[in-house]
C-alpha cells in the first residue's frame, strides 16, 4: 500500500515490544495487522465516500467485536462534526447530531487530535447520554488525522462480549483510523470536484442552450440579406455578410460541441443498442464528407475485409465520432492528398482507423489531443479552424461503447486515428 510504518502511531501501538509476547499473544497480534491491512485496502477500493464509510464501519465493527460504531466528519464550514455513517445508532439521532469543536468527547477529540479511551462514561464529565442506548459505559474514540489536520473522529461502544475496551482495543482502532483517514480524505475530495464538474458541465449547457436561439435568429437575417430579400448587395457588403455567415457556423458548430460535452460528461447521454453492419454506416459517413474533399481534391476511400460487419451500437454517436476524426483528416491533409477509413475484424472486437497524409503530430502534442480545447501549434500555423473539443467527444463516445482510441503519427508523414470496439455492446453493460 506504500505506507511508511513511521508515520503511523497507531500501528506502532499495535506492534510494540512484539518480543515479549507469548506465541499466542504473538499469532493474535499478526491476525489484527492482517486484518486491518486487508480492511485498509478495501476501503481504498473505492472513491465513492459513502461507500468508503460504510466499508469501514463494517469493518471496525467486525474487528473489535462492537455493535455500535459512528464515523464524523468535520465540516470545513461549520467547524462541526457531522455523523456520516452510522452502525447500531437510530437514523434519526445520526440525521440531528452536530457537535461543535471542544464540545462532549468527539468535540474535545477533534480539537486536541488525541485518541480516547473511557472506561466508564458515567465518570467523564465531557460525556452525556442522549439516547440511552448504551449496553456498556466502555468507549473508544479516535480522530481521523490527514497530515495532523483532523479531518473526523471514530467513535466505537457496545462491545458485544459487554466488556470493558483495553488498551489492545485502543490501539487496532487507531490503526486502522490512520490508514482509512486517507482513503477518506481522497473520497471526500473525489465527490467534491465530481461536485463542481457538473457544476460547470450544468452552466454551459445552459449558457450554450441560451445562446442558440438568438445565434439562430442572426443566421437567419444573414441569409436573408444574401438572398437579396431587401435588396440588392453590392460586393463589399456580400463579402462582410459571407464573413459573418462563416463565423456564425463556427460559432454554431462550439455551441453544438459544448452540449454534446455537458450531456456526456453529466451522464444524460443514453446508448441506442441497435444491430447494424458497421461498414454501411462508415460508407454512409464517407459519402456525407465527399464534396468538402473534393473542395481539396482529395481521395476518399474505404477499406474493408468484409461488405458486412455486424456490431450492437448506437449508430448516431459512432456516426458522429468517425465524423469528427474524419473531419480532422480532411482538414489537415494537402490538396490532391488521399484519406482512407480502414475496418478490421479482430474476432470480439472490431477496428476503425482513418488514415491522413497530412501535417502529422509530434509525441509530446500526442498527450495532449484529448485535452478539452487543444490546438496545436502546427495546427494554428495552418490557420485550421476549430474548437478544440472534437477528439474530446469522439474519445467520450468511443468509452461509452466500451472501446479505446489511440494514435499513430509523426510529424510530415500524417496521422492515423483508430479505435477498438466491442462487437456486442449489450455485455458492456
Amino acid at each position: 500500500m506504500g505506507y511508511e510504518l513511521e508515520q503511523f502511531e497507531g500501528l506502532r501501538e499495535l506492534l510494540k515490544d512484539v518480543s515479549k509476547k507469548t506465541r499466542e499473544e504473538l499469532e493474535k497480534k499478526i491476525l489484527e495487522f492482517a486484518c486491518i491491512t486487508q480492511a485498509a485496502r478495501d476501503i481504498n477500493s473505492t472513491l465513492k465516500l459513502e461507500e468508503c464509510l460504510k466499508i469501514l464501519a463494517d469493518r471496525i465493527a467486525d474487528l473489535l467485536s462492537v455493535e455500535r460504531v459512528s464515523l464524523m466528519l468535520l465540516d470545513p464550514k461549520t467547524r462541526e462534526l457531522v455523523i456520516k455513517m452510522a452502525k447500531g445508532l437510530d437514523d434519526s439521532i445520526a440525521k440531528q447530531t452536530k457537535i461543535k469543536l471542544g464540545e462532549g468527547v468527539a468535540g474535545w477529540i477533534a480539537e486536541e487530535g488525541k485518541p480516547l479511551l473511557i472506561t466508564d462514561i458515567d465518570k467523564d464529565p465531557r460525556f452525556t447520554k442522549k439516547d440511552g442506548g448504551y449496553s456498556t459505559n466502555s468507549l473508544l474514540s479516535v480522530p481521523l488525522k490527514v497530515k495532523d489536520k483532523v479531518i473526523g473522529v471514530i467513535n466505537v461502544n457496545n462491545k458485544i462480549t459487554k466488556d470493558v475496551f483495553k488498551e489492545d482495543d485502543l490501539g487496532v482502532l487507531m490503526a486502522i483510523s490512520e490508514l482509512a483517514a486517507i482513503a477518506i480524505e481522497n473520497a471526500r475530495l473525489h465527490e467534491e470536484l465530481k461536485t463542481l464538474d457538473n457544476m460547470k458541465s450544468n452552466f454551459i449547457a445552459n449558457v450554450s442552450h441560451e445562446l442558440r436561439s438568438p445565434l439562430a435568429s442572426i443566421k437567419e437575417s444573414v441569409s436573408l440579406l444574401l438572398d437579396e430579400v431587401s435588396g440588392a448587395l453590392n460586393s463589399e457588403q456580400r463579402r462582410f455578410l459571407e464573413i459573418a455567415r462563416k463565423n456564425i457556423d463556427r460559432l454554431s458548430r462550439l455551441i453544438d460541441d459544448l452540449l454534446d460535452l455537458a450531456k456526456i460528461e453529466s451522464g444524460r447521454t443514453e446508448m441506442k443498442r441497435l444491430f447494424i453492419n458497421i461498414i454501411m454506416l462508415v460508407e454512409d459517413v464517407i459519402n456525407s464528407f465527399k464534396v468538402l474533399a473534393e473542395s481539396k481534391n482529395i481521395i476518399l476511400g474505404i477499406k474493408a475485409a468484409s461488405p458486412v460487419i455486424k456490431i450492437w451500437a448506437d449508430p448516431d454517436k459512432l456516426t458522429q465520432a468517425i465524423s469528427n476524426l474524419l473531419d480532422n483528416a480532411i482538414k489537415y491533409s494537402p490538396n490532391g492528398s488521399s484519406v482512407t477509413v480502414e475496418i478490421s475484424d479482430k474476432g470480439s472486437i472490431v477496428e476503425i482507423s482513418v488514415i491522413d497524409n497530412g501535417i502529422g503530430i509530434s509525441k509530446e502534442n500526442i498527450e495532449r489531443l484529448f485535452d478539452k480545447f487543444s490546438r496545436l501549434e502546427d495546427a494554428i500555423q495552418d490557420r485550421v479552424k476549430g474548437t478544440g473539443l472534437g477528439l474530446v467527444i469522439t474519445k467520450e463516445l468511443v468509452q461509452m461503447h466500451g472501446g479505446e482510441i489511440f494514435v499513430d503519427s509523426k510529424p510530415g508523414e500524417g496521422s492515423r486515428f483508430y479505435f477498438t470496439l466491442p462487437k456486442d455492446l449489450r455485455k458492456r453493460e
